[in-house]
């Protein structure tokens, strides 16, 4: 839990005489200051005992610890610079994580970005560490933050200075008038942030708020503790006020939840069993929920047995004897450092935390994730700026049209460290609008099973043309073949295998097709450019050029389905939107794939146009359909899509191909090939270029062969797949 530690004035020893004192006795002492949380003396005493021994590696390291701990970002990053540089053993390994973590947080994204690539390569010898997993995921969080921009015009407000001060807040909720939240705050500070009080804790304060704005806060008399610190909160239906309360040493909190009310003029406290408050573990950060459903939860953060790492998000359903549920981790959600302060919008079925794994733009960042009814979380997805900052963001929380945040970003009250301090931020938004959650998180695109077969009547569109595209649709060709059906069935010496096919084949492959019509709709409304991939054939009853520029009509009758299907639906969102596209992109060969021994006597249409064997090769196959997400970090673009050569049976091949991506490097998490024996390399070219090698031996069928590779990026949701063709020499 953050909070901010000053320097507690210890008069008796006075930095005049700190010569005097030995320099491992200065050290120590510096030590007991930096576990006790009082990072602003500990610095002082660095800094002394320095005076004494100015090339001490570990001093520095102590120093660049402490600024850290501190939130002095600028200071901490010169500092682990230093003992980057110095540090030829490698004693201090991760000196270079935590520098480029630092310069993050100054809002230095590009120097980050060079810092994490240089701190994931130089721990590469151990992968399997926390160190490395964290370079690995700061390289793609950071390039996140440069590509993403915040909107002009959403403004984030300071809280007043009645609420905010020199000291750290935190808020937790506006409710009927008053303002709930906790803060830091002393007996007595001086002008250089030294406090003079006993007792230096966070305490819960309140503030109400009038026609002249809000009051003077107030201490929550009635949860103080004057041994120990008290923060958070949230209100469950029946008045109670769940917060948590705090042993700390230093920055090691170990907190329960506990709850408030007052019963009969009587302050009443309960501390909530040891189900939610596990023994030997920091359970903190209460957020009650009555769902729509009148389910109640109980959401929290800990780091108890049964997490990812870290604290975790957890939550526990109130049962009808009052009692909790055992609690269930958030597995969606969680990462192996830290998820914190959850707060839930019923309004809009999102549950809101901050995180430092997650892409976000400093410290900690604030996320959301869409939630079903049934408790099933999306992925989480960044608030984006300027809600988020460079520093810490945390406590989001909304109240009608004005959501808040708790941030130490530049420009909170401070007097020495300008990021010292977390005050509370504001800002206006549009009110979600009150709907119920849906019994699952929104269902996929519906299920299509490739390849999709699309089936013409003998030498449509445009027979007798050499053209290669046509202004026929396929919809208006499906339904002329179906008013041509009967004289093919007339026509045929095997009239109940026809109509089998017709029936089996020919009318379901238009109905999948329009089921893909939805499918591309659905995810060109949720900004993803798409591409299928097809293939034309014809019965062998032509030449081969006739029968190549037939199979390219047919395609692009296809494409101009998509494109004039529900009066140009598709279309006119692609117009609307330039970011995303659309495109039918074809394999070749298929001219040579048709059954041989389909009769090509033109002089017997019975088997070479009305047969069934014969129809069955009148076809356009849609192979795949590739999905392109255009949100940061998710663009790769392959060229070439497909490739196609003769070559002589038996011979190996090597194909590259060339990958234009957002992410500065691509790492390969699996690629699927369509045949055996394939052996593959990824070279980088340089940032944002890359470059494949496959080298495979074709298997050819007849006189064609044809095959795919679909890769996997580490860290990129959707695969790339190519194709390679091949004609026998």
């Amino acid at each position: 839990m953050p909070r901010l530690y000053l320097t507690f004035g210890v008069l008796a020893l006075g930095f005049s005489c700190f010569a005097q004192v030995k320099l491992k006795d200065l050290i120590a002492f510096g030590d007991e200051q930096f576990r006790k949380g009082d990072y602003y003396y500990a610095s002082k005493v660095y800094d002394q005992a320095l005076t004494l021994d100015s090339n001490s590696l570990d001093l520095h390291w102590k120093q660049a610890e402490t600024q850290r701990a501190y939130k002095n970002y600028s200071e901490a990053a010169n500092w682990y610079a230093k003992v980057y540089a110095e540090d030829v053993e490698k004693k201090y390994s991760n000196s270079i994580l935590y520098y480029a973590l630092m310069v993050k947080q100054t809002g230095d994204y590009t120097k980050a970005l060079s810092l994490f690539k240089k701190a994931y390569k130089e721990l590469s010898d151990f992968p399997d560490e926390v160190a490395y997993k964290k370079a690995k995921q700061e390289i793609k969080s950071t390039e996140f933050a440069i590509k993403t921009k915040a909107p002009i015009d959403k403004i984030i407000q300071a809280m007043p200075d009645s609420i905010n001060s020199y000291d750290a807040e935190f808020g937790h909720a506006f409710r009927d008038g008053t303002f709930y939240f906790s803060s830091l705050k002393a007996d007595s500070i001086n002008a250089q942030e030294e406090v003079y009080t006993k007792f230096y804790r966070t305490r819960n304060y309140t503030s109400t708020y009038d026609s002249l704005g809000f009051s003077k806060p107030k201490q929550w008399e009635s949860l103080s503790d004057p041994a120990r610190s008290t923060g958070n909160g949230s209100f469950d239906e029946n008045g109670w006020f769940y917060y948590s309360i705090c042993n700390d040493k230093g920055y090691n909190y170990q907190c329960k939840i506990v709850r408030y009310k007052v019963i009969n003029g009587k302050p009443t406290l309960d501390t909530l069993s040891e189900l939610i408050n596990a023994i030997g573990y920091n359970t903190t950060n209460p957020c009650w929920v009555t769902m729509k459903n009148g389910k109640e939860y109980l959401f929290f953060s800990s780091n108890r047995e049964g997490g990812n790492g870290g604290m975790d998000l957890w939550y526990s359903m109130l049962k009808n004897n009052g009692t909790f549920e055992t609690p269930k981790n958030i597995t969606a959600l969680n990462s192996v450092e830290n998820e914190i302060t959850p707060w839930f919008d019923v309004d809009s079925n999102r549950l809101y935390f901050s995180s430092t794994w997650h892409y976000g733009y400093g410290g900690y960042d604030v996320f959301y994730s869409d939630v079903s009814e049934k408790l099933q979380f999306s992925k989480a997805k960044n608030v984006g700026l300027p809600i988020n900052n460079a520093a810490n963001d945390l406590y989001y929380f909304r109240q009608g049209d004005s959501i808040f945040v708790s941030s130490n970003r530049l420009g909170s009250l401070s007097k020495k460290n300008p990021t010292c301090c977390s005050d509370i931020y504001f800002a206006t938004v549009e009110q979600p609008l009150k709907h119920n959650p849906p019994d699952t998180l929104p269902p996929p695109p519906p299920a299509i099973t490739f390849p999709v077969k699309l089936y013409f009547r003998n030498d449509y569109p445009n027979p007798k043309s050499y053209a290669k595209k046509s202004s026929a649709p396929y919809d208006v060709l499906y339904q002329d073949y179906l008013a041509a059906r009967q004289n093919y069935l007339d026509s045929s010496l095997d009239q109940s295998q026809l109509t089998s096919f017709f029936t089996n084949e020919v009318d379901p492959g238009y109905h999948v097709l329009l089921k893909l019509y939805d499918s591309v709709i659905h995810e060109i409304n949720r900004g993803n450019s798409i591409l299928l991939f097809s293939r034309g054939y014809a019965s062998p009853l032509n030449v081969t050029q006739y029968n190549v520029n037939l199979t390219q009509r047919r395609i692009s009758s296809v494409q101009r389905f998509f494109l004039e299907y529900q009066n140009g639906a598709l279309k006119k969102k692609l117009d609307k939107n330039k970011s995303v596209q659309f495109e039918i992109v074809e394999v070749p060969l298929g001219e040579y794939a048709a059954n041989q021994s389909t009769s090509d006597d033109i002089n017997n249409r019975t088997a070479s146009v009305y047969s069934t064997a014969a129809s069955i090769e009148r076809k356009v196959e849609i192979l795949y359909m590739a999905r392109s997400q255009n949100t940061a970090l998710q663009r790769v673009e392959a060229s070439p899509l497909v490739q196609e050569e003769e070559i002589k049976a038996g011979s190996s091949v090597s194909k590259r191909i060339s990958l234009t991506h957002e992410v500065s490097e691509l790492e390969i998490n699996e690629v699927k090939f369509s045949q055996e024996g394939l052996t593959y390399q990824l070279i980088s070219l340089g940032e944002n270029t890359s470059e494949m090698v496959f080298q495979f031996t074709p298997e050819f069928s007849g006189k064609h062969a044809s095959c795919y590779a679909d890769i996997q990026f580490e860290g990129i949701e959707e695969p790339i797949r190519v194709y390679f063709t091949f004609v026998k020499k």
